[in-house]
């Protein structure tokens, strides 16, 4: 006779196989529900590490001027091609800078490149305890005379013993300053003091050195020092003893100090002193206007009016200030500003919300709370490898 089964035990077992099958269900949605959170979380990251993180530098004054240093993030917003974007990173001022400082030193003569040296030991001596400086030189080759230190003895000692060489690879030395700062974190600028002109570079051009300011996001100022005078003389006094020749002027001597810097009056040395008005190096005017079919005129016209496009590129599209070299006050004074904007600088930054697959030039618009405050920033960004 068949043995009938308990109806408690059938009903116990009943229960552990549902009771089982709860359990194996609910572990099933729980390894659901993980896997799909790690597939968000994911997908999140793999965005993240795809898109650029964007890093906007912002100077904010008042009417009077004075920096402006207590805002907080959501006294910010940041656009980019009309687009509201989320701020993802916020450094507020008095933080430490990262700088590079690229030293013209071509054809310097011996007083002139003793005030290259004194202006920039000048400016080195503004870096704080935790700000960083690098310093290159360039002539006819590019020098990184020191690596990033925030020892002042070690970059007075490096700026010192800087030379003088013959060419102008203007363009080589801002690609190798943009380039040392392309992975540092935190404010980042270039500080260039030169007048602006390239002679000889051959592996980078203004419009290569442009775009790479533009990826990279280093605010870039340019204190710019009067050449034109004395290259303008030495031309003239060429032609006036050649007037037949058809040769064009070269400038193969070294250039002396502007008068202006305190130096010896190149008299001496048979160029004549420049006539007055002396010439304004933020416009590229000249000494007083020739017929404009004078060949040195139209030549040097050229010659610095790119140098003028150039640097005011430079700077307006990376945020960052022109300012002139006319003496030694000026000069000095210049370096104080721009170690004082770098220390009331708020850095911004934030993940597109555009497709970087558009690789092009995208414009940035910041706007703060508060009437009368002025903004600069840098004017937009290219991703690595966009198109014009």
């Amino acid at each position: 006779m068949n043995k009938l089964l308990n109806p408690g035990t059938i009903t116990i077992a009943m229960a552990s196989s549902l009771i089982l099958s709860v359990i194996i269900l609910a572990g099933d949605n729980a390894a659901y529900a993980f896997q799909k959170q790690k597939k968000s979380e994911q997908e999140q990251e793999t965005l993240k590490l795809n898109t650029t993180l964007v890093e906007v530098p912002t100077i904010v004054t008042g009417r009077d001027g004075n920096f402006i240093s207590d805002l907080s993030q959501n006294d910010f917003a940041v656009f980019e091609d009309g687009k509201r974007q989320e701020i993802g990173v916020f450094a507020a001022v008095k933080q430490p800078f990262n700088a590079v400082l690229v030293l013209d030193t071509s054809n310097s003569a011996h007083d002139r490149l003793r005030v290259i040296q004194s202006t920039a030991v000048s400016f080195s001596r503004e870096v704080g305890p935790d700000d960083r400086m690098m310093v290159v030189s360039f002539d006819n080759e590019v020098r990184e005379l020191i690596g990033f230190t925030s020892d002042r003895e070690e970059l007075k000692a490096a700026i010192e013993g800087t030379e003088s060489g013959f060419g102008k690879l203007l363009y080589e030395a801002v690609a190798r300053a943009l380039s040392k700062l392309k992975d540092v974190e935190g404010r980042r600028a270039v500080v260039l003091f030169s007048d602006a002109i390239d002679l000889g570079s051959v592996g980078e051009t203004a419009e290569s050195t442009i775009r790479m300011a533009e990826e990279i996001g280093a605010v870039i100022y340019i204190v710019r020092f009067n050449t034109r005078w004395w290259i303008e003389a030495e031309a003239r006094r060429q032609k006036a003893e050649n007037p037949e020749s058809k040769v064009p002027f070269s400038v193969d001597g070294r250039i002396p100090l502007p008068p202006d810097f305190g130096g010896p009056d190149p008299t001496p040395t048979g160029i004549p002193a420049p006539r007055a008005p002396r010439i304004e190096i933020t416009t590229g005017s000249s000494l007083p206007r020739r017929p404009p079919s004078d060949p040195i005129t139209e030549n040097l016209d050229r010659l610095y009016g790119e140098a003028d496009d150039y640097i005011e590129k430079l700077s307006s599209r990376t945020g960052g200030l022109i300012f002139r070299a006319e003496n030694f006050d000026s000069t000095r004074s210049a370096f104080r500003s721009i170690a004082e904007e770098l220390r009331n600088m708020y850095l911004l930054g934030y993940y597109p919300s555009k497709d970087l697959s558009d690789a092009k030039y995208r414009k940035i618009k910041v706007e703060v709370k508060g009437k009368n405050l002025k903004v600069r920033a840098r004017q937009g960004y290219r991703p690595e490898g966009g198109e014009q």
